[in-house]
Formats: structure tokens, sequence, C-alpha cells
């Protein structure tokens, strides 16, 4: 594989250009994440192969992804650590993978969901939450994801996800009521096979946050809204093709043409 030997070449070299904030060398960060983006579909067996300290770095890597102030970024950083997760569906290697890692990347997810600045990625936050919580639902994860010295009382993974997820957002919102974020966390285990309702389940917690802290909320609408202006310009288009004269021919891409 070439992959160790890409590593070897640009990863640490590029990591230290872009680490330390989120706008110097746009086009290289772009452009690494979507390097880690690729290897990721279509070498995924390789990445495995590099070394424990490296892959660490490739984890984090994708974690200040998703948290980047860069849209495309965020973007890119979220469906990766998506398809990551979705690869190791049903490999051994998952279950050493877990412990390690599966509880930071949760965190860190739940720290863009609930930043308000993140509130157009909403739609790929919710699909990497609710198949993190099918993981854990659904027992694929077959390790303990806690210290079974420190928690000696623990009956499972879902029993300690539902707990850790609750004191998670207790801490960072003590100004919900505790009855607010149970029902929210029992949620998403209920909802984690409906992604419509498990994303609108989503955004009902974080009005509840934002209406808490006062903060507007027309931002967590965004998303959809710029998705209906796009399909009613596609409307609109198809519309004024029919009616000769409307269109200028230099309008009319080949694309819409052989639609």
């Amino acid at each position: 594989s070439e992959v160790p030997v890409i590593f070897d070449a640009v990863f640490e070299c590029t990591l230290e250009m872009i680490k330390s904030n989120f706008q110097d060398f746009p086009e290289h960060r772009t452009n690494f994440y979507l390097l880690l983006e690729s290897i990721n579909q279509h070498c995924f067996n390789a990445l495995l192969q590099i070394p424990p300290d490296k892959f660490k770095l490739v984890m984090d890597s994708i974690v200040w992804a998703f948290k980047h102030t860069m849209r495309n970024v965020a973007d890119t950083g979220l469906t990766t650590v998506l398809t990551l997760l979705q690869n190791l569906d049903g490999k051994d290697v998952a279950q050493s993978f877990y412990p390690t890692y599966f509880l930071n990347i949760l965190q860190h997810v739940f720290s863009v969901v609930t930043d308000s600045t993140n509130a157009a990625q909403l739609s790929n936050q919710s699909k990497v939450l609710a198949y993190m919580f099918s993981l854990v639902e659904q027992k694929k994860i077959q390790v303990p994801l806690y210290n079974l010295e420190e928690h000696p009382g623990e009956v499972d993974n879902v029993a300690y996800v539902k707990s850790y997820t609750q004191d998670l957002l207790k801490k960072a919102f003590p100004n919900l009521q505790e009855m607010q974020v149970s029902v929210f966390v029992d949620g998403l285990y209920a909802l984690n096979q409906d992604s419509t309702a498990f994303r609108e389940h989503l955004r009902d917690f974080i009005v509840q946050i934002k209406e808490c802290a006062g903060e507007d909320l027309s931002d967590l609408y965004l998303q959809e809204k710029q998705e209906q202006l796009k399909q009613a310009a596609s409307a609109k288009l198809k519309y004024q093709m029919t009616v000769p004269g409307i269109l200028n021919p230099h309008e009319v891409s080949e694309e819409n043409m052989n639609d």
C-alpha cells in the first residue's frame, strides 16, 4: 500500500501548517481533509495499518475538521467520521477502537451540535449521532466503554452512554431541567432509525438550549431554507425552459436540456 508513504510525505508536515488556527492556508487544509476522506473511503484497510500514534493523529485531525469554521471542511469532517465508523462495523479491530475513541468522538460531536456557529451542519451532525447511538443500542460495541473498576455497578454500554451523555449535557447547560435532558437522551435511542425524526428531535433540543440562553433561533432552519430555495430555483428554470423565448440559449445548460 502507498498510504504509509503518502502519510510520511505529506501528513505531518501539512498538519503542522494548519493546526494552530482555522484560517491559515485554506487551500492546504481543504485538500488535506479531502485526502483523509478519500483514504477513508477507498483505502480503509491501509489506514488501519499505520502506527497507533499516527492513527491517533488521523482521528484528532478528523475531529478538528468537523469543528472547523469553514463549512466545507466541517462537512468533510462529519462525512469522514461517519464513513470511518461504518467501515469499522463488523471488523475485529473495531472492538479495540471503540474504548479508545468512541466517547471522545461523541463528546466532540455534541460540542459542535450545541454550538450556534455550526448550525448549518445539523443534518450531517444528526447522521453521525444517530449512527453512534444505533451502534450502542444494537450492542455492536461488545466491549465496555467504561472502566470496570471505576464503574462497578454499570450494567452495559446502553445504560452507561445514556448516563454519560446526560452528565455531559447537564454540565454544559446547567439551566436545563433534568427532565429535559433525560427525555432528549431517551429520544437519541428511540429515534435513531428515523433520520428525519432524529434530526427534528435534535433541533428541538437545540431550540431549548437557545431559548434558555436568549439566542436567535433563525439559523437552525438555514440549511432547509437554502435547500428550499435551490429546489424552487430549479423548478422555476424547468418551467421557463418549457416556454419559448423566456430564456436565452446561453442560460440553458446542456445538463438542463437533457433533464
